[in-house]
């Protein structure tokens, strides 16, 4: 702004000394260069105050923007992590109607829970399937007594054959997880999740492996290679999640995963001791990352590091 105002000053005063050459003296045309300088100078100083300002609000607008930003990448994090959960009771939800619908296709209801645990066992005497036969039917009349009539052998026709033991059902075999490779990233990259929020960490892990493999450019790369090292921490395998966590942060530095990462790469550290590496993990995310939730619960993990 400045360097405009001395550039107009310098062509006023070209226009100026080019104009008057023949109808002013020497001193005019100083005096003539000098009012329009000082001109200049008070409109910059002017104009300095205003460009001053303006830049301000400009940083704190770039700043709310940025701040903005993130809470919208903690937003869709949090969305998907819900998401997952969401999975899992759907998948609960399928079992248990699984389960009753074969109860009621075989006709018979699982037993009640005894108090202390395990089934109740029915009545002494009691058969453990109910018959119609067995209602209570009113009794004839009391008469004379008849003789005694002389029984005839038992056959094995007219041998009462005792009523049938119900059959319990058998139990619901868990599903196996469903293998990727489909073709379709969206399809494998749920299938990887709904292993994960099942806690059937040993196939998520296998299938985000799988996905990375088949799918290094997917915009879910990212995403899949945060999700690996949470199975391997499920796992307790926490050298193995430490690597994928700092593999997060190197291959994909501006990802919304990466406070995270670095907090549960803090978590496992802590699991093997290094409690000094892990609490400079949790102080960087604050430091950094301080608008995030990721930020608060490393406020709260900090804590527990520090002695008693």
């Amino acid at each position: 702004m400045r360097s405009i105002c001395w550039t107009v000053a310098v062509a006023l005063s070209v226009v100026f000394l080019t104009a008057g050459c023949g109808t002013m003296g020497g001193g005019q045309k100083a005096n003539a260069i000098y009012d329009t300088q000082r001109r200049v100078a008070s409109l910059d100083k002017q104009l300095s105050g205003s460009v001053e300002k303006l830049n301000q609000n400009t940083a704190e607008l770039i700043a709310r923007l940025d701040a903005t930003d993130q809470q919208l990448k903690s937003l869709q994090s949090q969305v998907e992590e819900s998401a997952a959960k969401s999975n899992l009771v759907e998948k609960k939800l399928d079992n248990l109607t699984n389960s009753l619908a074969r109860y009621f296709r075989s006709g018979a209801m699982p037993p009640p829970a005894a108090p202390g645990g395990g089934e109740i066992p029915p009545p002494t005497g009691e058969p453990l399937v109910y018959s119609p036969s067995r209602e209570a039917t009113p009794a004839p009349a009391p008469g004379p007594a008849a003789p005694a009539a002389p029984l005839p052998p038992p056959s094995a026709t007219s041998a009462a054959s005792p009523a049938p033991a119900a059959t319990p059902a058998a139990p619901i075999a868990a599903a196996p997880a469903a293998p990727i490779g489909t073709g379709n990233p969206e399809a494998d990259y749920t299938q990887a999740q709904k292993s994960y929020a099942s806690e059937n960490y040993k196939a998520a892990l296998e299938q985000f492996d799988a996905f990375l493999t088949q799918y290094p450019t997917s915009e879910n790369a990212p995403n899949a290679l945060f999700w690996k090292a949470k199975a391997l921490q499920s796992l307790e395998q926490h050298e193995q999640a430490i690597a994928e966590f700092e593999k997060l942060r190197t291959n994909y530095p501006t990802s919304v995963r990466v406070p995270y990462a670095m907090l549960y790469q803090a978590i496992c550290q802590a699991k093997l001791g290094q409690t000094a590496r892990a609490s400079e993990l949790m102080q960087e995310v604050i430091r950094n990352y301080p608008m995030t939730p990721a930020a608060d619960q490393a406020k709260t993990e900090i804590k527990r590091l520090k002695p008693n």
